[in-house]
């Protein structure tokens, strides 16, 4: 498999809470994977099977003019969602484009469309940097926050003013050209 030398800013993405079940969250968990320099491939968790998962998508946030569609909506036998998988084809190398998964659970962190920018071309020796993350654990009322539970030491209580990883990558989003998530299950 070829590694490619540009990944993707998925912060925005990254924010949705994940805890399938829980009144008032969800469980949309949008991701993104390179299929080489001219396609990608979109994947996304809905709480019931999808007959024909689809992304509409476009070079301008407020024209998703194409779509691309699958029939991959899977899901396991302890798992409380659908795992929906759409694969877009024939797209530029290093282009902005817009997107948008059908029957996303929406949530009130994020704004779409969402957006990702496709790899360069092979051989392409422009240098680049990188934000990495590893486990962030669960955010929000059941993770990383000013106050918690008498379950939750104190040392994992945020201080007042101090910011959560999310947070901070908001913040530096135009010093980095992709962050690569890592996460442990």
């Amino acid at each position: 498999m070829q590694f490619f030398t540009r990944l993707l800013a998925l912060v925005p993405l990254a924010m949705a809470p994940v805890m399938a079940g829980q009144k008032d969250m969800i469980n949309s968990q949008v991701r993104l994977a390179y299929v080489g320099d001219a396609a990608m491939r979109v994947s996304w968790n809905t709480f019931h099977k999808l007959g024909k998962p689809t992304v509409h998508y476009g070079l301008a946030p407020n024209n998703l003019c194409y779509q691309a569609s699958s029939h991959e909506s899977i899901t396991y036998n302890t798992s409380l969602t659908y795992n929906n998988h759409v694969t877009i084809r024939d797209l530029k190398p290093d282009t902005q484009y817009y997107y948008l998964p059908s029957h996303l659970l929406h949530d009130n962190a994020t704004t779409p469309p969402y957006s990702f920018r496709t790899s360069r071309s092979a051989g392409d020796m422009t240098s680049y940097s990188a934000a990495v993350i590893i486990d962030m654990g669960t955010m929000g009322p059941k993770g990383l926050t000013t106050s918690a539970g008498q379950t939750v030491s104190p040392n994992n209580i945020l201080k007042p003013g101090e910011q959560n990883t999310v947070q901070s990558l908001e913040k530096a989003l135009d010093t980095f050209d992709f962050m690569l998530h890592r996460e442990f299950f």
